[in-house]
This record gives structure tokens, C-alpha cells and sequence, in this order.
């Protein structure tokens, strides 16, 4: 594998990541707007995505400018929760998502990124009303390497940690408690920094993101979790959590001696990665 694939896999996490943003968000191809009212000025291109607070794409958000040189605009999200807008932006443009069933939400035209494309980006995450399902607890959570992961040591292909997931329900009927959280997962040596990683409910999906978690299984050999998960439950506090994968398993073997972590995404190290949707996630309460 070559230095920048490895990077791409291992920094990014999945197969999509934002420009600018929280969420996964690249690989962007804009629907076409639907333009109700003429933009003033030279013309240019800004794009966006909307998310869930679970890392679900959302499509069929109405996009909406409503400040700004473009305002009065409107497109509709695409089936990977994508859009975009030509026309006229400045730091004054605001923008606001609808879609039933969520809060509306709304947003200022994101800061200029000289290595983006667009340079100018609009992520969106939006809250479902309906109530979060319970998944508070404490966990024993499995991670297995897809079967065709052939490539990777038998003994990291199936990794078991403990973990903690928060209440998010505030007791109101009318609650948007759904959320992000942070994971810290436990009983294995994380590297400090890369010892964690994101979760998220959105009424009945559970879901997880890794953008890096790294566990150094012996001296100088680490395993490396760059992957999104997440899976819809038919029931508060099941007995087990059993959700799909999708993204990157990767071990990597330093000098134990004169190595560091960092070796492994400089082409210092001996990397074996895997890269499936097939990846699992296991929960089971403890």
C-alpha cells in the first residue's frame, strides 16, 4: 500500500470525510438547485452535506439561503444527504435546513479552505424529533475484521473492549435529546490522544465513527480502527447490538526499539490493511 493511500485510511477513517465539519462528508457531487430567485454578482460554487446525529446521510433536506447576496435560493439535499449552490457568498450568507421529522437547523457559510473543492463549505447536522432509543449501559464491545480480512493476524481480527454509553432521553415527550457522545473505550492499551472515538443516536439508529482509534497490541505493533458503524434497534436495552462496519482495519509492526507510531504513515513500517463494509461491531451488556 502506497504512503498516501495509507494516510487516507488511517487519517480520514472511512471512505468519506468532511472538507470542513463534523461528520462524514466527502466525495461531493452537488444536485442540481433549484433556483427561485436571480444571484447577484460574479458567480461561484459552494457545497454542503446534511447529516443525522447518528453519522446517517440525510436526503430530501430543503436547503434555503436566507441571508447574503444569494438569498432566496433553494435546493433540495441528494441521496447521500449532498448539495450545493451557484451564485454570490459572502461571510454574511446564512443558510437553513428543513426536512420533516428534524429541527431545523441553521448555519453560516463555513470559513475559506484553501484545500477544498469548493472552497467554501456548509455542513449540517440535524436533530430527529422523535425520542432516542436507550442504549445506556455498560458494554463488553467486539470489533471483527470481515471474513475476507485474510491479511491481518488472526489474533487482532476479533478485539474486545469495555465501554459506557450515556442516557441521552431528558424525559420530555417532546424531546430532540438525540445526539453525539464520546466513547472511551477500556482494557487494552490506547495510544493517549487516539484512545477514543465518536457515537450518536438519531431516534432508533445507533452509530458509531472512528475517525482513529489505535491500540498498540504489543511493542511497536498497532491496531488501527479508521471506520464508521451503526444499525437501527427495534427496542431500548437489548440484549446484544450486533451492527455493520464499513471502513478500515489496519495492523502495523514498527522497531520495537527505535520505532514510533508515527513510522506508520511515513512508510517506515510494515502495514497489512483491510478495508471492508463488512466489518462488525458487537455490543453485549456486562
Amino acid at each position: 500500500m502506497s504512503v498516501i493511500k495509507l494516510v487516507l485510511v488511517l487519517v480520514l477513517g472511512l471512505s468519506v470525510a468532511a472538507c470542513s465539519g463534523n461528520g462524514p462528508t466527502a466525495g461531493i457531487t452537488s444536485p442540481s438547485p433549484v433556483i427561485v430567485a436571480p444571484a447577484p454578482g460574479p458567480a461561484v460554487t459552494m457545497k454542503g452535506t446534511v447529516y443525522d446525529t447518528a453519522f446517517h446521510e440525510l436526503p430530501g433536506a430543503r436547503i434555503e439561503i436566507v441571508n447574503g447576496p444569494s438569498a432566496g435560493l433553494t435546493t433540495m439535499s441528494d441521496a447521500k444527504g449532498q448539495w450545493g449552490f451557484p451564485g454570490a457568498f459572502d461571510d454574511t450568507s446564512q443558510f437553513r435546513a428543513t426536512k420533516d421529522g428534524y429541527e431545523p437547523a441553521t448555519l453560516p457559510l463555513g470559513p475559506y479552505c484553501a484545500a477544498c473543492n469548493p472552497n467554501r463549505w456548509v455542513n449540517f447536522v440535524m436533530k430527529a424529533l422523535a425520542r432516542p432509543v436507550n442504549v445506556a449501559g455498560s458494554y463488553s464491545m467486539t470489533i471483527k475484521a470481515a471474513s475476507t480480512c485474510s491479511n491481518l493476524p488472526e489474533a487482532v481480527r476479533a478485539r474486545t473492549y469495555g465501554v459506557t454509553l450515556p442516557s441521552l432521553d431528558n424525559g420530555s415527550p417532546n424531546s430532540a435529546a438525540n445526539a453525539y457522545f464520546t466513547v472511551s473505550p477500556t482494557g487494552a492499551n490506547f495510544v493517549p490522544d487516539w484512545n477514543r472515538f465518536e457515537g450518536g443516536v438519531s431516534g432508533n439508529y445507533l452509530g458509531f465513527w472512528f475517525e482513529i482509534l489505535v491500540e498498540e497490541v504489543a511493542p511497536g505493533n498497532y491496531l488501527i480502527f479508521g471506520m464508521s458503524a451503526g444499525g437501527a434497534l427495534d427496542t431500548d436495552h437489548p440484549e446484544t447490538i450486533e451492527i455493520q462496519g464499513d471502513g478500515g482495519i489496519s495492523y502495523c509492526t514498527v522497531d520495537a526499539t527505535s520505532g514510533v507510531l508515527d513510522d506508520c504513515f511515513r512508510g517506515r513500517a510494515t502495514v497489512a490493511t483491510c478495508e471492508s463494509p463488512h466489518q462488525t461491531l458487537v455490543l453485549t451488556p456486562r
